[in-house]
């Protein structure tokens, strides 16, 4: 059995590859010859090449073991999940060495395997795609949301002295369309027609629209078409 123990960092791999489990693991750490791989094609390439049976790593940084994971995956290589505490508690007593560097991490996940492998609940698991695709299209709606934030914030205090008489006005898109912007900044950046705001323009106290104001309102509906495009999707995946 090649049980190749993974340590994921943000941009590569410590990797681990046994065929046993060491009887003295503090010791097999000085002798033992580490992978190093990045996150290009010729680290994916030569981490592929060892052949594991099974690859063993935390779901620790979502966003970087997806990366591999998947690599792994369509390989037909498969993958199971130890989480950070359960690898911490096993470390600590299973005669490791007390510093938590990738590489000992990389081995500590491997010794799991042979210790656990008879015991499924020891593994986090795995989720089906549907609920790990819905729960990435909620991370990333929040994240658009809180780049939206600042954003938004920014100009209405412009407009409190560009155009005052609509710096606070409520801006929502129509649940029942989707593809409907919110008026004012679909307006504002030239996306869309409004008689009434060009009356309020026309007769403003404000000191006029500066660009700076339609390139972030062109920004916002950009963001919110992603949003569109997100909540689409969900909706498909709840309904299936």
């Amino acid at each position: 059995m090649r049980v190749l123990g993974l340590d994921i960092s943000k941009a590569s791999v410590a990797a681990c590859l046994l065929t046993e489990k060491p009887s003295e693991p503090r010791q097999f750490y000085f002798d033992c010859r580490f992978e190093h791989f990045h996150a290009n094609v010729t680290g994916i390439s030569a981490l592929l090449a060892l052949k594991p049976d099974i690859a063993v790593m935390e779901p620790t940084g979502i966003n970087y073991q997806k990366l591999w994971g998947t690599h792994l995956a369509r390989a037909g290589i498969p993958v199971a999940l130890v989480g950070h505490a359960e690898l911490k508690a096993y470390r600590q007593q299973g005669g490791f060495l007390d510093n938590f560097d990738d590489d000992a991490d990389g081995l500590g996940l491997a010794c799991y395997w042979f210790d656990y492998c008879n015991s499924p609940w020891r593994f986090i698991q795995v989720r089906h795609y549907p609920i790990t695709r819905i729960r990435e299209l909620v991370l990333r709606l929040a994240h658009l949301n809180r780049v939206q934030s600042p954003i938004i914030n920014r100009k209405r205090q412009d407009l409190a002295w560009q155009f005052p008489e609509v710096a606070l006005v409520r801006t929502r898109r129509r649940e029942t369309l989707w593809e409907n912007l919110p008026l004012l900044w679909a307006w504002q950046a030239g996306e869309k027609k409004s008689l009434k705001y060009d009356c309020l323009l026309a007769n403003s106290v404000g000191l006029g629209l500066t660009d700076t104001v339609k390139l972030h309102a062109q920004r916002i509906c950009q963001l919110q078409r992603e949003e569109i495009a997100i909540e689409r999707e969900l909706v498909k995946l709840l309904a299936a």
